[in-house]
């Protein structure tokens, strides 16, 4: 990418994306550097590309390559698939262009205080979004004045509001405590719940809402407390000085689907929650754990209606981690710590042992696959920049295997059989996490993709729990393209790509 201007490199980002994506998910997975000619035989005609960059698992580069191939791609999915679903699509791409620039063209807001605070400004680093997604910076909902308002790339923060609710139209599990001056703001009888500012402003427009309102028996407390800030997801919300976070419905489209919380979800969350306190410690690894949960209860207003207004508390255990999409954005910032530290390919042993170890023990000795995407996954580097810590958060993504759920339900939406928790853990713990990982500090060092994964896999191998990902020959990939056009967001595609580990593991 050659240009620095906000809307063209914004757009080629984009592009790199598509291109990217749908190579992984048509079998495209030996590219070499120099001239591509990717055939598209539905419509006859062909993609012809330039290579600057060439990955072991598809983070390519390209020289700059015109915006036609954006409706050629569309065109090519379209004949294939018989969904009609270019133009839908295409408006949501040229949405998350705009967006993209936007963040681009806009300093960030209190980027100064933000640079004093590495988990703050991690989270809101995210300019161009996941990797391997047609629109990873859609935001179907909001509005421009809502995007300076409410969107993390920009730096903001803000008051969050709370309702009080009657004690008896909620439900409550576990710890959601509040901070000292709500608490006191709610009569006696009613609860309070958190919800995101463009969430209330929603809500007040929602005719059950304002009966609630008119029957008195929901309170709109209006912004309490002190400030908080959107972390990378948007939906969920920091509270640096309580020390927690607050996953929070918006009904809002980001990248797949819109962001509500359903009963199930909830109660997903709530049994994953559970199912983690059983284990043990792993040194150097951490969970930020969810206290508990508050809802509207779905028997008394209704399942639509309770998952538009619901909270789920998070600690925050560690405020010196940075969430890993955030040092990935741009790979040349980890590839800059990593360098710092003075030993690339130590950098990348210890990183191993903290993250890519525990989570595979986790599962192999309690069945517990936790959804360690690099939005989920935290890294905290000592001062040579070399890892120390790693957390994972968000319990919804969790799978638990049914061969070892233990105390949970049968019927518990966190139960999976063994190979689902199996292909989920695979996919993003390794597909996501650490193949973005490697492609970023071997992109952007003189170690090299290829000579990292050989690093990975000879550190991985001293480690028994690591078997049943080193023998197998490939690795799960969600087929995001495919889903977006075929508007599957929320059951998607998935395709397999060549495991690198096994390759050099062989």
């Amino acid at each position: 990418m050659t240009t620095s201007r906000p809307y063209p490199r914004a757009q080629q980002a984009t592009i790199r994306r598509l291109l990217n994506a749908y190579l992984r998910e048509n079998g495209f997975h030996e590219v070499a550097e120099g001239p591509l000619t990717v055939p598209l035989p539905a419509s006859g005609d062909v993609l012809r590309l330039t290579v600057t960059h060439a990955s072991p698992t598809g983070h390519h580069d390209y020289a700059d390559t015109s915006p036609h191939v954006i409706d050629t791609v569309l065109g090519e999915l379209a004949r294939r698939t018989g969904f009609a679903g270019s133009r839908v699509l295409r408006a949501q791409i040229d949405g998350s262009i705009d967006r993209t620039a936007r963040y681009l063209a806009q300093p960030r807001r209190g980027r100064e205080g933000s640079r004093a605070d590495p988990a703050r400004d991690s989270e809101q680093s995210v300019l161009f979004g996941h990797p391997f997604h047609p629109t990873p910076k859609s935001a179907e909902g909001f509005s421009n004045a809502d995007l300076d308002a409410y969107a993390p790339e920009l730096g903001v923060s803000f008051g969050l509001p709370y309702f009080a609710v009657a004690r008896s139209l909620t439900l409550t599990e576990g710890e959601v405590a509040v901070p000292d001056d709500v608490a006191a703001a709610v009569p006696d009888g009613y609860v309070p719940i958190p919800v995101h500012p463009w969430q209330a402003r929603h809500l007040r427009r929602n005719p059950a809402v304002r009966r609630l309102v008119d029957d008195g028996v929901l309170i709109d407390l209006g912004a309490c407390g002190g400030e908080v800030y959107p972390t990378s997801s948007v939906r969920t919300v920091c509270d640096p000085a309580a020390g927690v976070a607050w996953k929070l419905p918006l009904h809002v489209r980001i990248t797949n689907f819109v962001r509500n919380t359903p009963a199930e979800q909830l109660r997903r969350s709530a049994d994953a929650a559970r199912a983690v306190e059983r284990l043990p410690e792993y040194e150097g690894f951490g969970i930020a754990v969810e206290t508990g949960l508050r809802t509207l209860d779905p028997a008394v207003v209704g399942h639509d209606l309770a998952a538009e207004v619901n909270a789920v508390r998070r600690t925050v255990p560690d405020r010196r981690a940075r969430v890993l999409a955030g040092l990935l954005d741009d790979p040349a910032v980890l590839a800059g710590h990593a360098e710092r530290s003075g030993d690339v390919a130590e950098w990348l042993r210890r990183y191993v042992r903290l993250a890519q170890v525990p989570l595979l023990t986790a599962f192999a000795d309690h069945g517990i696959a936790f959804e360690a995407h690099v939005q989920n996954s935290l890294l905290r580097l000592d001062t040579d920049g070399a890892p120390d810590r790693f957390l994972v958060r968000d319990m919804e993504g969790v799978a638990v295997s049914r061969d070892q759920a233990g105390e949970l339900p049968a019927d518990s939406p966190a139960v999976y059989d063994d190979e689902e928790a199996w292909r989920r853990l695979c996919y993003h713990a390794v597909t996501n996490q650490l193949a973005h990982v490697i492609h970023g500090i071997g992109r952007h060092t003189a170690a090299g993709e290829a000579s990292l994964w050989n690093v990975a896999a000879a550190e991985l191998r001293r480690f028994p729990v690591a078997d049943r990902l080193l023998e197998s020959p490939e690795l799960p990939a969600k087929a995001n393209l495919l889903s977006r056009f075929t508007q599957r967001g929320e059951r998607p595609h998935y395709v397999r790509i060549p495991n690198p580990l096994w390759k050099v593991a062989d």
